[in-house]
């Protein structure tokens, strides 16, 4: 073969790879409005892991009594921080796999921990128990927020909480900027390295530069609520230099009234005050209503201080006026059984019939 044309080929072969390599992936976000699917039962998943986490470093760090007030703002916190659960899929010699990665918005948990419990008391709430010690002066210093590079340093600490963690199932932490292709912008004055599915693409963009993982995969993950302008970029930044499509399946919080005067006309759906739910099973049928439900049942079980053993500070737990947590709800992963009865419907009562 001539040489000139062995150089042409080459050439060709080698602008070929290097356009592939170059072509980037697809992104994708979808809206979950209804539970449908199991998005809300893995993202219930995660919660857990940082819910257990949670409780193991209150058991060694804070063995104190505290106020109300503070155990308020625990479940507070824990409720609503948003999280994200991210897969990357990829196959090694044929064979399909997955590594799965969890991660929770906003600071690491023993920053939090240290806010809640050491930081200055709030103002009370309305339904807040006054505590005869709540009047008194506090000590405590004011805990800030810590500069990012501090609160990575904070994170890698909180490591020893998470014992659930495994080869397949990773925690994505904070880390350092270093020289990563993603950037985290402000959006509406909050700091988007904080938010779950930003910590998910850096843990991901991790393994793929110390070759944890192979290049050449995908990813398929889902948030409890919408991603921001700075998320949204960061995973068409992800998606373009490492070539890998990703698709986000996002918790939308609400329904558009059309929508929902479409279920209740149907009669599948009715309102039980603002929540839609079942007719049949009185269960919400909106997605993020029966994620925050499912957390909030997390929290009773695990954080409250009655299933800590704890008691308020400056009054015994007889006297609280109010609940931390609600009733307890059936998880979001707890299917009926083929051996279990199914629920009984919600049959109205005749009207009494006078004489």
């Amino acid at each position: 073969m001539r040489p000139a044309l062995i150089a042409t080929l080459s050439a060709a072969i080698f602008a070929s790879t290097i356009s592939s390599a170059c072509m980037g992936g697809v992104v994708e976000t979808d809206r979950i409005t209804l539970d449908e699917g199991n998005v809300t039962a893995l993202l219930e998943s995660t919660s857990q892991h940082y819910v257990d986490a949670m409780r193991s470093l209150i058991s060694e760090r804070y063995q104190d009594e505290y106020r109300a007030i503070r155990w308020e703002a625990l479940e507070n916190v824990m409720r609503d921080a948003p999280i994200a659960r991210l897969e990357y899929h990829f196959a090694v010699n044929g064979v399909a796999n997955v590594r799965v990665y969890h991660a929770m918005g906003g600071r690491p948990l023993g920053s939090l921990a240290k806010s809640i419990f050491e930081g200055p008391t709030r103002p009370g709430t309305p339904d807040t128990p006054a505590s005869p010690m709540d009047i008194e002066s506090e000590d405590e210093g004011s805990v800030r927020a810590l500069p990012a590079v501090d609160e990575v340093a904070a994170d890698l600490e909180d490591n020893r909480f998470y014992t659930e963690f495994d080869e397949i199932n990773v925690r994505a932490p904070m880390m350092a900027d270093d020289s990563s292709a993603l950037e985290a912008f402000l959006v509406e004055g909050e700091n988007r390295a904080f938010d779950p599915e930003f910590k998910a693409l850096r843990a991901i963009e991790r393994d793929l530069r110390t070759g944890v993982i192979p290049s050449g995969g995908r990813i398929q993950g889902s948030v409890s609520g919408m991603a921001c302008t700075s998320c949204k970029y960061a995973m068409k930044r992800f998606s373009d230099t490492y070539a890998v499509d990703v698709r986000l399946a996002q918790v939308f919080p609400s329904m558009s009234r059309h929508a929902q005067a479409e279920l209740i006309a149907s009669g599948r759906a009715r309102l039980r005050g603002t929540m839609l739910v079942d007719t049949v099973t009185d269960r919400p049928l909106l997605a993020a209503d029966l994620l925050r439900g499912a957390r909030e049942g997390q929290i009773r079980r695990s954080l409250s201080p009655r299933a800590m053993g704890r008691s308020f500070k400056g009054m015994p737990w007889a006297r609280r006026s109010f609940r931390l947590n609600p009733i307890r709800l059936q998880r979001v992963s707890e299917g009926s059984s083929e051996g279990s009865p199914p629920p009984r419907p919600r049959v109205p009562k005749d009207p009494a019939t006078g004489c």
